[in-house]
């Protein structure tokens, strides 16, 4: 297992993309807090690229991250000497995972910590926003294990449309969902989409004395649910590589 770990995360770690990326998220949230420091508003954005931006391309990179290894062969390779298939799904889904929450935290840290240090926090909450932070954390680390899933299912080719097109499935019922007056909150919280648009809600403080609360969604339970859908979505895909055929 320690050599798999370390077979896969240091090609991530030599991975040109991944590189550019890290490099990419740093500038991205550098030139939104300088431009955008004064307005409170800016706490919203690391939220919004969580169900925005992240499934999707974050999805296609992983995508990329492991086509190669089902076309060149790789993945057989390891099995064919020894290592457990159960062995190599663990592996392989902790860097798609490392690789998705580095550069999420990277881009969402850095926004806020520039922020704070130089802009305009007057009636933010910290408590609201490391929730956020985390809960936002948890929904990239979601869509990071289906998007693994997808890679399983339909390897090569067929696996970025269906990351694609399943993702943003998943993303559009949630907007959906948020359209619907009176939509039950509990069932909200098995929407982790859902969770999150309303956190944006949070950091406002227009938002909080209209709503009278500092959150729509508990952070707890919204946080429980994520897990549980995580190791659900795991388990499945950890079964179906067990038993697919890798010819």
């Amino acid at each position: 297992m320690f050599k798999l770990f370390h077979a896969y995360f240091s090609r991530l770690g030599k991975w040109n993309i991944y590189r550019i990326l890290a490099v990419l998220m740093l500038l991205v949230s550098i030139g939104a807090a300088a431009v955008h420091k004064d307005k409170p508003s800016i706490f919203q954005l690391p939220y919004i690229a969580s169900y925005l931006v992240f499934p999707h391309y974050v999805g296609i990179i992983i995508a990329l991250f492991n086509y190669p290894l089902f076309t060149n062969g790789t993945i057989r390779n390891q099995i064919t000497v020894g290592h457990k298939r159960s062995s190599v799904y663990i592996a392989d889904w902790a860097a798609s995972v490392v690789f998705s929450v580095s550069l999420y935290l990277i881009m969402a840290l850095s926004l806020i910590a520039i922020t704070v240090k130089f802009g305009n926090t007057e009636g933010i909450v910290a408590k609201n926003v490391a929730e956020g932070v985390v809960l936002t954390t948890f929904h990239v680390i979601l869509f990071a294990t289906i998007s693994q899933l997808f890679c399983v299912v339909f390897k090569g080719v067929k696996s970025f449309l269906a990351i694609y097109l399943g993702n943003q499935a998943l993303i559009l019922l949630s907007a959906g969902a948020s359209a619907i007056n009176d939509f039950p909150q509990k069932l909200g919280y098995f929407l982790p989409t859902l969770v999150c648009m309303n956190i944006k809600n949070c950091d406002v403080p227009e938002a909080i004395l209209t709503n009278g609360a500092a959150v729509n969604y508990s952070f707890l339970p919204a946080l429980g649910v994520m897990v549980l859908e995580t190791a659900l979505v795991f388990t499945c895909g950890m079964i179906y590589f067990r038993k697919t055929d890798l010819k």
